[in-house]
């Protein structure tokens, strides 16, 4: 079975996940890496299998014919340029969220795709867990009666070990909760209550916590989303 070469953009903790990730699956196999920061080809394939060829012009990777897909794990602010040169490329996506900062970028990434017509995904992972994967079976067979209210909720360690990463504490690289981790329980909420979404209500604040001194943004948003058969769902993070 033929599988497709994939190559990353960005070499941080997010493509450390996803190559292994693709690996692992009978259509894909990383074969390319661009980063910034200078990488060893003989490292990279030692560590993840494969042959990896390492670049530092990502223009040059993207003129490879050889590369079917791209996984674009880079800096968001990053996105919207890379994300364009890859379409135009003709290599379909695999895009980290947030897709980017603004409704101007994403709507120059949309036409991109569209005029390029390669395929794309978001990768919002969490609508495939178990957990979810069955509260959505449990849904669509009905088990529950009409759903009236849904209400996701994401909680993780957003304060010392998030901060880590230093991009993320930046108004101008993370944008804010919902945009750097509580899409994701947005997405969720999406899976299982529908996408006819007719309004959008979105509140935020700021712990009083030091640990969330270093975040330029309000850290704990939660989004109200009224539903056009009248239902309304929640998602907090």
């Amino acid at each position: 079975m033929k599988k497709y070469n994939v190559g990353i953009i960005g070499y941080g903790w997010v493509a450390t996940a996803h190559i292994p990730a693709i690996n692992a699956t009978s259509l894909g196999q990383v074969t390319a890496i661009y980063s910034s920061r200078e990488l060893d080809s003989v490292e990279l394939s030692n560590k993840y299998g494969g042959t990896i060829s390492a670049y530092s012009d990502l223009a040059e990777m993207l003129a490879n014919p050889e590369i079917h897909v791209v996984s674009v794990c880079s800096y968001p602010y990053d996105h919207p340029p890379q994300v364009i040169a890859a379409a135009k490329a003709g290599k379909h996506l695999i895009i980290e969220k947030p897709l980017c900062l603004s409704l101007k970028d994403l709507r120059a990434m949309q036409k991109a795709v569209q005029q390029a017509k390669v395929k794309t995904c978001v990768c919002f992972e969490c609508r495939y867990s178990s957990q979810f994967q069955a509260t959505k079976a449990v849904v669509e067979q009905g088990l529950l009666g009409k759903l009236h209210y849904g209400e996701v909720d994401y909680y993780h360690g957003i304060g010392p070990w998030y901060g880590q990463f230093r991009w993320n504490t930046r108004k101008n690289a993370g944008g804010s909760s919902l945009l750097t981790a509580g899409c994701h329980a947005l997405d969720a909420l999406l899976l299982c209550m529908g996408n006819e979404v007719v309004e959008v209500t979105s509140y935020d604040t700021k712990s009083h916590s030091k640990i969330f001194a270093p975040y330029e943004y309000t850290t704990s948003s939660v989004t109200i989303l009224k539903f056009k058969n009248g239902s309304v769902g929640n998602a907090r993070r």
